[in-house]
């Protein structure tokens, strides 16, 4: 078997993506690849409290396994992350996984030539479909996989992200819990608890701001945040994803992920079209699993 690794590129175009990462399902980092938008060049929290300090956000915690979710304005959010860096605040929540062109339309402005034909096309639309993340330095989401067992582009506008990825193979090594959560530290690893790991598979990539991280469905991921940083992705399926998802129920997955993978599996198969898909499929991008 080959050595899992994650190939560092400066470009690809949509058939080469597709050929050598998409379908084999290869991680990879684009360098650079946005570092032309509007947003890479100016999205930040002096940004954020300009244009945007009285619209509503969730913030998220994690307390003993679980996530705490609360509501503020971002302006007062991001008055908290400024004076955290400065040293002279604690350590505040996590602004993660927000819907944010649904929000805050006018944001899609900013966001110039989107890798839409990366992915299939039922995400055309692909505004609909990302999630916002903004947080503070040292920052850590536990090791885990995407809910749905999505594919991943991951699109890195502020700061810099130091991801830890393993193949999912090694999922039952890492002492799993719940669906889609380890127990395993794997920027400190207990050999003695979690013999059976093998810390030299995993692959630490740190993405920067102007990058591209794609991680193909099931990969599983820690991520820690090096500085206040701005990122968002798109969760997607194929059908190959999708079908996985789908059987995905005799391996535990709850009722509610089968439900959105069974959704966008009638989706892809052209058996559903979009104005009723996403009627459907929307809770997904506040569900907290």
């Amino acid at each position: 078997m080959d050595k899992y690794k994650v190939d560092i590129v400066d470009s690809l175009t949509a058939s080469e993506f597709k050929r050598n990462y998409l379908k084999p399902d290869r991680p990879v980092l684009i360098k650079g690849a946005i570092k032309h938008w509007q947003a890479t060049q100016g999205w930040g929290t002096s940004y954020f409290k300009q244009h945007f300090p009285d619209q509503q956000v969730p913030v998220k915690r994690f307390e003993k396994g679980n996530i705490i979710k609360e509501v503020m304005p971002l302006g007062d959010y991001c008055d908290q992350l400024d004076a955290y860096e400065r040293g002279e605040g604690e350590f505040p929540a996590y602004c993660h996984d927000i819907p944010i062109f649904h929000a805050l339309p006018e944001l899609k402005q900013e966001i110039n030539e989107f890798p839409s034909n990366f992915m299939p096309i039922a995400y055309s639309n692909w505004w609909k479909y990302c999630q916002f993340f903004l947080g503070p330095s040292q920052s850590v989401t536990p090791l885990h996989f995407d809910c749905l067992l999505t594919h991943n582009l991951f699109f890195q506008i502020k700061g810099t992200k130091r991801f830890t990825l393993l193949p999912y193979e090694d999922s039952r090594h890492c002492g799993r819990y719940g669906w889609r959560w380890f127990k395993l530290d794997p920027e400190q690893p207990d050999l003695q608890q979690y013999a059976q790991y093998d810390k030299d598979k995993a692959v630490v990539v740190d993405v920067e701001a102007g990058d591209i991280l794609f991680m193909p469905s099931g990969t599983l991921h820690h991520v820690r945040s090096m500085d206040t940083c701005v990122s968002f992705n798109i969760d997607f399926h194929n059908q190959h994803s999708a079908w996985r998802g789908v059987k995905a129920l005799y391996e535990g997955i709850p009722v509610t992920n089968f439900y959105y993978n069974f959704l966008c599996l009638l989706r892809l198969m052209k058996l559903l079209p979009e104005r009723v898909f996403f009627r459907l499929y929307k809770g997904y991008l506040n569900y907290v699993s």
